[in-house]
């Protein structure tokens, strides 16, 4: 397996409503602020590139977002080359394959286990499998 890399189109800066957990997807929870997906079906803003902890955000540390490009993303299972990408409740990415599930994108770089970061090619918000 090679060394997990990284082609950013685009970052985003934001601010942080809530604690963000590194190489998590995020959502937006008002203007120009994110917070962590929660559920399945939520409008991806993007994957978070650093963790903010609840004291950052009190000193003012915003989040560092990929929001086009590849990124390493936190996945929830295995997950082979060239599978389409889903979110998790969690924010970690899984297989798309079920009804109503968005594509948030496809893995170019696998993972063999829960919990290893896959590295996706993002297409945030894209077709509903």
């Amino acid at each position: 397996m090679t060394a997990r890399t990284r082609n950013y189109i685009q970052d985003k800066g934001y601010d942080a409503a809530a604690a963000i957990t590194k190489f998590r997807a995020v959502k937006w929870s008002a203007e120009e602020t994110v917070t962590p997906v929660t559920a399945a079906l939520d409008i991806v803003a993007g994957v978070a590139q650093e963790s903010v902890s609840a004291a950052d955000i009190l000193h003012g540390k915003g989040a560092v977002i990929a929001v086009e490009g590849d990124t390493e993303w936190e996945c929830s299972e295995a997950i082979a080359v060239g599978q389409p990408v889903a979110i998790g409740a969690d924010g970690r990415c899984q297989v798309g394959v079920t009804a109503a599930e968005r594509v948030h994108g496809w893995c170019v770089e696998p993972t063999t286990a829960a919990g290893e970061r896959a590295r996706v090619h993002l297409n945030l918000n894209g077709n509903v499998v």
